[in-house]
């Protein structure tokens, strides 16, 4: 007669449902387990605080505290809640937050008996712990993962799992040894279903080891049971015995009725093997009596077996026969379940048979239909294939379309490029040749004047009235180089790699006065008066006060210029709307129509001589107009020759 089989204790890692809680940012892990009963007021109170939660983050984590506490009570209140937590922590991007959602989801779709599901986000929590360095959640990961392929009984993964999760945990210290004594009695658990009795045994004597370190009588009652049930596979019972009466006992003294009925069903089995028939059937009543208060069927059920081969063995055999009907009764309850699987597999036998049995009439009719059927799959072939290669040629001239069209489309952005850079490159030949005759000319001229004069002032028999004279040309004629030169270099600058202004609020009212006093002097000596508006208060704008004060001097120095004696120059500062509109108004010869048009042209060089043969660059007005607009303002004129001129620019008013 056969061993009985016996169904023992299982202690698998994802059955002992890990605690979390999110501490600033933080997952800890507490191995221990718990009773997985929600509390109502505890969840009442969560559901209180969503509303009075500051941050989404926080939702996140009550969201998945309530499914943690309807996990072992109510799994579709805990996967609604898992969903919820879930959802939002996605929606704000809560890295950790998505990782325990899962893990909540994972849990819930386990007790609901969905392994794919629970599988997949198992995995999905298990990618973003790795991802964040989690160790402590990626162990417990691995472990659950491990679990749900023990039940799918794939023993391979199920190894492989729980190995990459005790490498994590054998790198923790304190309380973490509690996962590595789970994981050793998960992996024996493995070995066992395999078939290798003495892998099982190595892997509960180890976590039997860490059992007494940690002082866990429920965890050292567990690991020597599981250490006996393997020794019976091997058939040493005596040893077996030995673990069991030590499990026993602890078992007795830490007050766990379960384990102390699993331990007399194991005595039962060790006492039968051995010959020890009164203490098999002593066993075996007291672990029927325990395992029915406790409602294990599969203890109920090795109870039976043994005390229906122990009677077999002394010659009680009503008896024997009365425990052998209830293992056959309990037997089949447990087996009811597939039973009502044969039977649909039955009916769907016999509805598969129904439909042969009118395939076959129908394939009598098709039979008669064949020829005129295949007529017409050849002309749908044929009409098939002529769409099908219409298709691939339209497919193909558009392809073609398209490339053509992208090349052109290449080409002409090509030849913009090239038009633009070509436009640039003229402006630029075009500066410098400016430039150069610039210097060559209109510069030269004037240093080659002053050497000239500096070599006659050194003359010692040089009158004094003679000397003051040429001084005072020296001083004249080195005055308008430099402004020549400093027009030339803010002209230069401007176009070779633009001015950037420095914008802030100045009284430009200021600005004008101090031009006004800067230039009276050289206006007196051509008698010629300049004037400005006196003002209650400051006129504030908001541009670059140095690009500003080169355009008032600028545009009053050409009015001095081009006025002769008795002429007068008036300079104005008037607010208009957002701008403030700068005026400088003389009654001058004034600007020839023809040349009105040639003022602000950067590629036409055009300067005239002044009423006192002052010589000029043509570069004053051009560089006015340019300073202008680089602080968001607008320069113009208005000119009629014998009558004078009227320069006007404006400035953004003070923000």
């Amino acid at each position: 007669m056969g061993k009985p089989l016996f169904i023992h204790k299982l202690r698998l890692y994802t059955r002992c449902i890990m605690m979390y809680s999110v501490l600033i940012g933080t997952v800890h892990i507490n191995t221990g387990t718990f009773s997985c009963q929600a509390q109502p007021s505890r969840i009442n109170t969560l559901i209180k605080s969503l509303d009075k939660a500051k941050h989404d983050t926080d939702r996140v984590n009550i969201y998945y505290s309530i499914s943690r506490l309807y996990w072992s009570k109510n799994a579709d209140s805990a996967l609604l809640m898992a969903g919820k937590s879930l959802d939002l922590a996605k929606k704000i991007h809560f890295e950790k937050g998505i990782a325990l959602a899962y893990l909540a989801k994972g849990v819930a779709l386990g007790y609901k008996g969905n392994w794919p599901e629970a599988l997949d986000s198992h995995l999905q929590c298990l990618r973003i712990s790795e991802k964040l360095g989690m160790e402590g959640l990626s162990e417990n990961e691995y472990g659950n993962i491990a679990g749900l392929y023990t039940s799918m009984d794939d023993y391979p993964k199920a190894l492989y799992y729980n190995q990459q999760a005790y490498k994590i945990a054998i790198k923790q210290k304190g309380p973490a040894r509690n996962g590595i004594f789970n994981l050793l009695v998960n992996m024996g658990e493995i070995f066992k279903k395999k078939g290798q009795p003495d892998s099982a045994i190595a892997y509960n004597s180890r976590a039997l080891v860490i059992a007494k370190r940690i002082k866990d009588p429920v965890d050292m009652a567990a690991a020597m049971y599981n250490i006996a049930e393997n020794l019976i596979t091997n058939k040493k019972y005596l040893v077996a015995n030995t673990y069991l009466t030590g499990a026993l006992y602890i078992a007795k003294k830490a007050g766990d009725d379960e384990d102390v009925a699993y331990c007399h069903g194991g005595l039962a089995l060790t006492s039968y093997y051995t010959g020890k028939y009164h203490l098999s059937m002593l066993y075996a009543q007291k672990c029927l009596k325990e395992s029915k208060k406790s409602g294990i069927l599969e203890l109920i059920q090795t109870a039976y077996r043994v005390l229906y081969l122990t009677h077999q063995k002394t010659g009680g055999y009503k008896q024997a026969l009365y425990y052998r009907n209830l293992e056959i009764a309990l037997n089949d309850s447990l087996k009811t379940a597939e039973k009502e699987k044969a039977i649909k597999d039955i009916q769907l036998t016999y509805e598969l048979d129904k439909k042969q049995a009118q395939i076959n009439l129908l394939n009598k009719d098709k039979i008669i239909n064949r020829k005129e059927l295949e007529k017409v799959r050849l002309k749908r072939d044929i009409l098939t294939g002529g769409a099908i290669l219409l298709l691939l040629l339209a497919m193909i001239q558009f392809r073609s379309y398209r490339q053509k069209r992208k090349l052109n489309e290449q080409l002409a952005l090509q030849n913009k490029n090239i038009s633009a850079q070509n436009l640039q490159l003229e402006e630029l030949v075009h500066v410098k040749d400016r430039l150069f005759s610039i210097i060559g000319h209109d510069l030269r001229g004037p240093i080659q004047t002053v050497s000239q004069m500096m070599n006659i002032v050194k003359e010692k028999s040089l009158p004094q009235e003679e000397h003051e004279f040429w001084i005072e040309k020296i001083c004249d004629t080195l005055l308008m180089t430099s402004k020549l030169a400093e027009n030339l270099l803010y002209w230069a600058k401007s176009q070779l790699d633009g001015i950037q202004p420095n914008p802030t609020c100045f009284d430009v009212q200021k600005v004008i006065d101090q031009n006004i006093t800067l230039l009276k002097q050289r206006a007196a000596e051509k008698k010629v008066l300049i004037t400005g508006m006196e003002k209650a208060g400051p006129e504030t704008v908001y541009g670059d006060e140095t690009m500003i004060d080169i355009v008032i001097r600028n545009l009053l120095e050409n009015a001095v210029k081009f006025s002769k004696a008795g002429d007068q120059i008036t300079v104005t500062a008037e607010k208009q709307e957002n701008f403030t509109v700068v005026t400088i108004k003389d009654n001058g010869r004034g600007i020839p129509a023809e040349a009105q048009s040639l003022i602000f042209n950067k590629f036409v060089s055009h300067t005239t001589f002044g009423t006192a043969s002052e010589k000029g660059s043509g570069l004053g007005l051009l560089l006015c107009k340019e300073l202008v607009e680089s602080n968001n303002g607008t320069l113009w004129f208005e000119s009629r020759e014998g009558i004078g001129s009227s320069f006007y620019f404006s400035i953004p008013a003070s923000k």
